[in-house]
């Protein structure tokens, strides 16, 4: 299940990719087309404004995975290793919860529109059905990374050392295995 999980969202990756030269490109001809004042494309902006809403859906699981969303530290960073994973563990459930929440009540709201064929009205004329899909889908990836994020945490927590177990053996193994880690990362 992880590897699938993770072909998704590395998929998805490039989806975003595509979605932000697709951004960078449209508005960079805009802006070119406005500098010789010819009429510049009307749809630029509303497909732009559809693509930020893709981008952040699509992509918010896979930084996820990947660690690299936005945590404040300033206060998990003074606990113990033992205590960062319980918040982890807690932080996961958390997200769990709420994805859970507003991926039912966006799966909710997408249906109610496309059931009474909501159009957005602008430049082109779309199914709001058909741009706010993307809520609930983001939101269930979300919410499976948040549970494999509890799984796994649940999984270290059980596989930490207490404080003070490690011996001076074990010290010692440890030194000469950094010296491994330099010797393989030279062979490299």
């Amino acid at each position: 299940m992880n590897r699938v999980l993770d072909r998704i969202f590395d998929f998805l990756a490039v989806v975003i990719s595509v979605i932000l030269v697709f951004t960078t490109l449209s508005i960079g001809y805009a802006i070119f087309v406005r500098a010789l004042n010819l009429p510049g494309p009307v749809w630029i902006v509303q497909f732009n404004e559809y693509a930020m809403l893709f981008a952040t859906f699509l992509g918010s699981a896979w930084l996820l995975s990947k660690r690299k969303h936005v945590s404040i530290e300033l206060i998990v960073s003074r606990f113990s290793r033992r205590g960062q994973k319980v918040f982890d563990l807690i932080h996961s459930l958390m997200g769990m919860g709420l994805c859970a929440i507003l991926c039912w009540y966006g799966t909710l709201t997408t249906v109610e529109n496309f059931q009474r064929n909501v159009i957005n009205v602008q430049a082109v004329d779309v199914p709001m059905a058909y741009v706010i899909f993307v809520i609930p889908l983001g939101f269930f990836f979300l919410f499976l990374q948040f549970t494999r994020n509890l799984f796994g945490g649940i999984h270290e927590l059980r596989n930490l050392r207490p404080e003070g177990a490690a011996s001076s053996g074990t010290a010692d193994s440890a030194g000469s295995g950094t010296g491994e880690k330099e010797s393989h990362g030279g062979r490299n």
